[in-house]
C-alpha cells in the first residue's frame, strides 16, 4: 500500500510530539506521596502563595528557592532533575478556569485534598489533580442563580463539553443522561429537559409510535422513570379524561347508583380506596368523592 506524503508528515509530527512529551514526562521526578506521608510536608510548605491567591492565573508552583529550604542547593538537584544543567520547566495549566480564588476557599477551612483529590497518593508529577465540575457543584449548586456559570467562567467562554459538539449528540444525549445523570445536573435542571421533551416542542420522540397502547404496563413497572418527565397525577389524569379512558368496571351498569348501597364503586372504594385516589384526587384540592358525597346542611 502506497503511503500519502501527507500521511508520512502526519506520522512524523505525531512521533516528534510523543517524544517531547515522553522526555518532559520523565525529566522531572517528584512524589507528593513521599513528601506528605514520609516527610510530613504540608501543602502550604511548597505552595505558600495559595493562601493569598485571588486569581486562577497565579503561579502557585514552588520555585527552586522553595526547594532549597529543605534540600541542599548544591548536591541534591538530581533528586528531582535527571539533568540539572538542562532542566526543563514544568508546564503550567493557566487556562483551566477564569476565576478561582484559593484565598477565599482556604479561609473557609476547605482542605486542599477536597478539590485536589488523590494528590496525597501521587508518585507521578505529570498527573493532574484538578477538580472536575461535578466536584465543584457539590458546594456550588445554586444553578438557578443569575450568572451562576460566570462565578468561575468568563463571559462568552464556550462552556460546552467536548461530547456536546459531536454531530450526533442531540440523538444520543438521552443515553448519556441515564449513565451520567449527576454530570448533566451540573449545568442542567429538570426544567431544561422539559423545554424540549414536552408537548408540541418535542424535537425527537422518546417513545415508540405504538407506545400509547402498552404504556400502562410499562408505567407500573417503571414508575420512577415515567415521573422524571411526567407529573404523575396531573399528566395521567388529564390525558385519560380527555380520551375517556377508564377501567372496564367503570362501564358496568351498577357501577354507580345514586341511592341505596352506592353500587359497585362503593364496595371497591371500601376495599381499596388508595387505588381510587390514584386517579380521583387533586393534590391541591379535595378528592372527587366530595362532589357527590357532600352532606347537605
Amino acid at each position: 500500500m502506497k503511503k500519502s506524503p501527507y500521511m508520512i508528515w502526519a506520522l512524523c509530527f505525531i512521533f516528534i510530539c510523543l517524544g517531547q512529551l515522553s522526555a518532559q514526562k520523565l525529566e522531572l521526578i517528584f512524589s507528593h506521596k513521599y513528601h506528605q506521608s514520609d516527610v510530613g510536608t504540608s501543602c502550604s510548605d511548597c505552595h505558600a502563595r495559595a493562601d493569598s491567591s485571588k486569581l486562577a492565573q497565579d503561579n502557585l508552583l514552588p520555585d527552586m528557592e522553595t526547594c532549597f529550604a529543605c534540600h541542599d542547593s548544591e548536591g541534591e538537584c538530581t533528586l528531582c532533575h535527571k539533568d540539572p544543567d538542562n532542566a526543563i520547566s514544568y508546564p503550567r495549566i493557566d487556562k483551566y478556569i477564569a476565576y478561582f480564588p484559593h484565598a477565599i476557599h482556604l479561609k473557609k477551612d476547605a482542605a486542599c485534598s477536597n478539590c485536589h483529590q488523590g494528590v496525597e497518593k501521587s508518585d507521578n508529577i505529570t498527573e493532574k489533580h484538578l477538580p472536575k465540575m461535578a466536584l465543584c457543584v457539590t458546594c456550588h449548586s445554586d444553578i438557578r442563580k443569575d450568572s451562576y456559570c460566570n462565578s468561575c467562567h468568563a463571559a462568552g467562554e464556550n462552556l460546552k463539553p467536548g461530547d456536546h459538539l459531536y454531530g450526533k449528540w442531540q440523538e444520543l444525549h438521552g443515553i448519556a443522561s441515564y449513565c451520567e445523570e449527576k454530570s448533566c445536573q451540573a449545568c442542567h435542571t429538570s426544567e431544561s429537559c422539559l423545554n424540549c421533551h414536552q408537548g408540541d416542542n418535542l424535537d425527537h420522540k422518546v417513545h415508540a409510535l405504538n407506545f400509547i397502547n402498552h404504556h400502562g404496563m410499562y408505567s407500573k413497572a417503571n414508575k420512577s422513570t415515567c415521573i422524571t418527565c411526567h407529573e404523575e397525577q396531573a399528566f395521567c389524569n388529564d390525558c385519560h379524561r380527555q380520551r375517556m379512558v377508564m377501567p372496564r368496571d367503570h362501564a358496568a351498569a351498577n357501577w354507580a347508583i345514586p341511592s341505596g348501597t352506592g353500587g359497585m364503586h362503593a364496595r371497591k372504594a371500601k376495599m381499596d380506596l388508595d387505588n381510587c385516589i390514584s386517579c380521583h384526587s387533586d393534590a391541591a384540592g379535595n378528592p372527587v368523592c366530595i362532589q357527590c358525597h357532600t352532606k347537605k346542611k
